[in-house]
C-alpha cells in the first residue's frame, strides 16, 4: 500500500512513468496499472480476491486460540471439538492450520520405552529384598539419583 501512495504522489508531481517505477521500485507497467485505477476509482482499488474464502473469521480464530492456551496439551481433535460447542464447525485439519498461522507447532509427545521382562525382574527382586528393611536401614542407604539407590554403608 505503502508503493501505491508513492506511485499516486510522484504521478501527480508530473514525473515520468519510468521514473516513478524506478524510484517506487516496481515495474512501468505497474505504475501505469496503478495510476490508471487511481484515475478511474479516485483510489488504488485492491483486486478480487482468488480462491476458496476462509471458513473462520477473526474473531473465531481468536477463540481457538483462547482454547488451545487453556491446555497446550489437548489435540488437534480435542480443540476442534471445544471450538464446535461455541459454534465453529471444521475438520482436524483446520484446526492445524490456524494454529500453525498463529505460530503454534505440534510435537508428538515421544513415548518412555516398556520395561524388559528382565528388568521388571530385577526391579521385583531388589523390592523383595528390601521389603523387609527397617527405617534404620533405609537411613544407611545413600540415594544417587537418577541411578538405582546403592546400599553402601556409611562408617562400617
Amino acid at each position: 500500500m505503502l508503493r501505491v501512495k508513492r506511485v499516486q504522489i510522484m504521478n501527480k508531481e508530473g514525473k515520468s512513468s519510468r521514473n516513478v517505477a524506478k524510484d517506487a521500485g516496481c515495474s512501468q507497467s505497474a505504475v501505469s496499472k496503478i495510476w490508471t485505477k487511481y484515475k478511474q476509482h479516485g483510489k488504488a482499488v485492491k483486486g478480487k480476491h482468488t480462491g476458496r474464502p476462509r471458513k473462520t473469521s477473526n474473531r473465531q480464530d481468536r477463540k481457538l486460540k483462547a482454547i488451545c492456551l487453556e491446555n497446550r496439551k489437548c489435540t488437534a481433535k480435542q480443540m476442534r471439538n471445544k471450538w464446535e460447542e461455541a459454534g465453529v464447525n471444521v475438520c482436524d485439519r483446520t484446526v492445524r492450520n490456524r494454529l500453525k498461522e498463529m505460530g503454534y507447532t505440534y510435537r508428538k509427545t515421544k513415548r518412555k520405552p516398556s520395561l524388559t521382562p528382565k528388568q521388571k525382574k530385577n526391579r521385583l527382586q531388589w523390592a523383595k529384598e528390601k521389603q523387609s528393611w527397617t527405617v534404620d536401614d533405609w537411613r544407611k542407604v545413600i540415594f544417587d539419583l537418577p541411578s538405582k539407590p546403592s546400599n553402601t554403608q556409611h562408617g562400617d
